[in-house]
């Protein structure tokens, strides 16, 4: 259980990945752009972390914290992604 969530917190990230640089082109110069290029290098870091997480603990057995580290992760990428779906909401109003 614990490897099915970790894949998919992966898996998300790596998502999030894909729709920042889609939103990163739709984004204007200026600080917006600035701040989406910081916000952007910080996703991408998150997924590679998240990617050494589950190659570290792919042979560990089960327990209760490693199920708890893999159900914070995988919400911390849905949060990553709800972030990303209201920056684009606000890019889009502009």
């Amino acid at each position: 259980m614990e490897k099915f969530l970790l894949l998919l917190g992966l898996l998300v990230m790596v998502y999030n990945v894909l729709y920042g640089f889609r939103l990163k082109r739709a984004i204007p110069g200026g600080v917006m752009g600035e701040r989406g290029g910081q916000m952007l290098g910080l996703i991408v870091f998150f997924a590679l972390a998240y990617l050494v997480v589950l190659i570290l603990t792919w042979s560990e057995p089960s327990n209760l914290l490693l199920l708890l580290l893999s159900l914070i992760l995988l919400l911390g990428a849905v949060f990553v992604y709800m972030v990303l779906r209201l920056v684009d909401a606000i890019v889009a109003s502009l």
